[in-house]
């Protein structure tokens, strides 16, 4: 079974940005004179060693390395790029024997396709060009670097608007019969070469194509007609992001072709690793729904990777975060040693001596997780917006809290009972005073005082969604006001007072739009036909000011998402 596991931790923590982008190792950033900083690939290096050491002696047997673009050499670039891909090649390289050194097989990721200025002039944007172009590149690296064992490709979203560097990823396969071509161009290659294409099902809702992460009719066009000894499909846990209340994602069970479980260790919605948000249980139930019942292939466990957010810990290296190598350690057991159980894997990373009080610790930040953090009353209820899973959690992404009309509203009108959601808040919250009784006496490297407050705010958030309390509004604001201040690094909380209530018609038009199964209605055909995308735009611009800050400034451009 391959166990993967992402690399880019070694690269982050040679990173100096104070708000960072998790999606890919931050080269760019590592840069110095239009070149690859010597003293911060030499650290890199180094980090990587370690950090290839501790993953294998976990039970991994593969890691992934971004990207293939940094590695690929064009004849029509500027001298100053072919200068710099041939010095990423040479540090690469070392990077490659390395990894080998621990057994561990390489995977470099990719997006199809990312361009530059030369590579939109050279192909004239075509896209039989560009795959052609990419074809090359394959070619170019299976032949240089022999060490490679496969591509991790990703199709279904571009960089983020803040991505910066020499390279942006656009979409370019946007229907199913397109990436089926595509498929059918460039599994050749990869089977002249015997490597491995990773292909991901990950999409955002962008285009024809973007619902291939749950809908089966997209996912069969897509890998129609196609029976490659090198083809493995890869895709998250459930219909959408790396969140909880999720069922299995039933594609897995679509055919016999070969699946990667995409699994997380470091919670990109659940703190980043900042205070324990264990993954034991939920993951050990998706393996009883997956092992012996689909044709898993292996998994892909993210210690680094996802999200935006100030936070610093770099998992297995210097800062760590507990939380994040415990939810590692556990995720690569549950897969590679199933016949051992939950509390087995447990017990062999924390040890027998009060092993009880550790799994009553961890039993009651889960609750916290899925009572406070998630509102059960609206995670557990399942809606689809065209061509998207509704998340289970809207109004806290990555490290913002916010609370204003647009959430108020999606809450009141679709949670059934509020009252119970406001009555389990404050009764998980009272968890955290044992939690910190057991910490102590555990002497686990816990915040219990960051937890607490963190979780004070989300639960006044919880109030505010619900209820019109201006008193409750202005401590709120007050202590949001303290916390930045003591933890400027943290999550940001952003409090707005409610200026309307949800009016008939408004709850008329969310539950038109929204459906409670992944079945298309001919309403869906309708509603989101192509002449009314901008229609919906100028709807995103007149509340865009009540919603997070950083929409349009982090992730794919919100005109992309409604393609």
């Amino acid at each position: 079974m391959l166990s993967l596991v992402d690399g880019s931790a070694p690269f982050f923590l040679e990173s100096k940005e104070k708000h960072q982008n998790w999606s890919k190792a931050p080269l760019a950033h590592l840069e110095k004179s239009s070149l690859p900083s010597k003293k911060k690939h030499k650290r890199v290096r180094e980090s990587f060693s370690r950090y290839t050491k501790r993953i294998s002696k976990l039970g991994f047997n593969a890691v992934s390395l971004d990207e293939l673009c940094y590695l690929s050499e064009r004849d029509f670039y500027p001298e100053d790029l072919k200068r710099k891909i041939t010095s990423y090649r040479k540090k690469y390289k070392k990077l490659f024997k390395i990894a080998s050194s621990q057994d561990l097989q390489v995977f470099i990721t990719s997006d199809f396709f990312s361009v530059n200025d030369p590579i939109l002039e050279h192909t004239g944007g075509n896209l039989d060009k560009i795959i052609r172009l990419f074809k090359e590149s394959l070619e170019d690296l299976f032949s240089s670097f022999t060490e490679i064992s496969g591509i991790i490709l990703r199709i279904g979203e571009s960089d983020g608007v803040d991505v910066t560097g020499d390279f942006r990823s656009k979409l370019f396969l946007k229907n199913p019969k397109a990436a089926n071509s595509f498929l059918k161009e460039i599994l050749p290659v990869f089977e002249k070469h015997n490597k491995t294409l990773i292909f991901r099902t990950w999409t955002l809702g962008a285009y024809e194509i973007g619902d291939l992460i749950w809908n089966p009719k997209t996912y069969h066009k897509v890998f129609q007609d196609i029976q490659s000894k090198s083809l493995i499909i890869s895709l998250k846990y459930g219909e959408g992001d790396f969140f909880r209340y999720l069922p299995i994602n039933p594609l897995f069970f679509e055919d016999d072709k070969p699946k990667l479980l995409e699994l997380q260790a470091r919670r990109e919605y659940e703190g980043f690793g900042e205070y324990p948000s264990f993954v034991g249980w939920m993951y050990e139930k998706y393996r009883s729904e997956l092992l012996g019942k689909a044709n898993i292939a292996g998994i892909s466990v993210w210690t680094q990777t996802g999200g935006w957010s100030s936070f610093r810990n770099i998992t297995f290296l210097k800062r760590s975060s507990y939380w994040n190598e415990l939810n590692t350690f556990v995720s690569v057991q549950l897969f590679t040693r199933p016949e051992r159980s939950l509390e087995d894997i447990l017990l062999k990373f924390y040890g027998k001596k009060n092993a009880d009080q550790f799994l009553e610790f961890l039993r009651l930040s889960e609750e916290l997780i899925l009572n406070l953090l998630y509102d059960p009353g609206f995670a557990e209820q399942s809606f689809y917006l065209h061509r998207v899973r509704i998340p289970p959690i809207l109004h806290i992404t990555w490290d913002k809290i916010t609370v204003s009309d647009p959430f108020r509203f999606l809450y009141s009108i679709l949670n059934p009972n509020p009252k119970e959601s406001l009555r389990l808040g404050e009764e998980t919250f009272a968890h955290l005073s044992r939690m910190k009784k057991i910490s102590e006496k555990l002497d686990l490297p816990y915040d219990s005082q960051f937890q607490k407050k963190t979780f004070r705010l989300i639960l006044n958030a919880r109030k505010l969604l619900y209820s019109e309390n201006p008193s409750l509004l202005a401590g709120s604001k007050r202590l949001a006001k303290e916390y930045h201040k003591k933890y400027p690094k943290t999550f940001r909380f952003q409090f707005l007072a409610s200026k309307s209530k949800p009016s008939w018609f408004l709850r008329f038009i969310l539950k038109l739009f929204l459906r409670n199964r992944s079945r298309y209605r001919i309403l869906d055909k309708i509603l989101f036909h192509p002449a009314l995308r901008k229609v919906y735009y100028l709807v995103f611009l007149g509340i865009k000011n009540k919603l997070p800050d950083f929409i349009n400034r982090q992730g794919m451009p919100v005109r992309e998402l409604l393609q």
